[in-house]
């Protein structure tokens, strides 16, 4: 008996057909419900609460988050620190655990500068006070002196843990260098990281960017946040396949 073959894209299609069809609903939905919104101009009243909101806690966001997540950074790198100290070269599982700290470090230094630039442009574009404005982008400066010295802590006890990445956080072409003296390893891992923050980052601009076209139903957001979510993800969608084409010909050369 001859067994029936079924393509994957025989398989794959009814599945598919089912999400696009629930896409469809909830998107008809969302139309009716932001056409009623915007009749009773809900959007109207939450962009002026939200802007009065940004308003007040903008001259306050950058020390706030600063405190919070460098405090966040302090505790780690000195928990991190402490592990390597008192490692005495056996214990595989401590310079893991301080590495893990380590990365923690890096996640909140860099939020607390994405942070930073966010109050910075709501300072910009929503506060007329000058004074104000100029206080933010102090606080902008003085907030981004620790991340900076977080960062670098960072990548100096790492050279310590491994003194073979003879790299400076300072230096322009860090990255490249960084990955230049890692291990296959560490070269995997970062190639598995980077391909999953790619499929996050591919699957969440097309949802971004439908959010934003039925907010722009209710709220006065314009075209340029969906230009600005389409402008990262064709960035990216090119950015990927001009590398694969890259390292394609550079591996079909003898």
């Amino acid at each position: 008996m001859k067994r029936s073959k079924t393509t994957p894209n025989r398989k794959a299609l009814p599945k598919f057909l089912k999400w696009l069809l629930i896409s469809a609903v909830f998107g008809f939905c969302v139309g009716i419900a932001s056409g009623i919104l915007d009749d009773l101009d809900v959007g109207v009243w939450l962009t002026d609460g939200l802007i009065r909101l940004l308003t007040v806690i903008a001259p306050w966001g950058i020390p706030i988050s600063s405190v919070v997540l460098l405090g966040i950074c302090l505790w780690h790198y000195r928990s991190a620190k402490s592990l390597f100290d008192r490692w005495d070269g056996e214990d595989d599982s401590a310079p893991e655990e301080a590495d893990r700290k380590l990365n923690v470090v890096v996640l909140c230094s860099t939020l607390a500068m994405i942070l930073d630039l966010f109050f910075l442009a709501v300072g910009v574009v929503y506060i007329d006070s000058g004074l104000q404005s100029l206080l933010i982008m102090g606080e902008l400066v003085l907030s981004l002196i620790p991340v900076t010295l977080a960062q670098q802590k960072t990548v100096d006890l790492t050279r310590r843990m491994n003194p073979e990445k003879q790299v400076s956080v300072y230096d322009t072409k860090f990255q490249e260098k960084w990955y230049e003296v890692c291990d296959e390893a560490e070269r995997a891992q970062i190639g598995q990281a980077s391909f999953r923050a790619f499929r996050t980052v591919n699957v969440f601009c097309p949802f971004l960017w439908m959010a934003l076209l039925f907010l722009s139903f209710v709220f006065p957001i314009g075209l340029m946040p969906m230009v600005a979510v389409l402008l990262v993800w064709v960035v990216l969608e090119v950015s990927y396949i001009f590398e694969c084409m890259r390292l394609a010909k550079q591996k079909a050369r003898p």
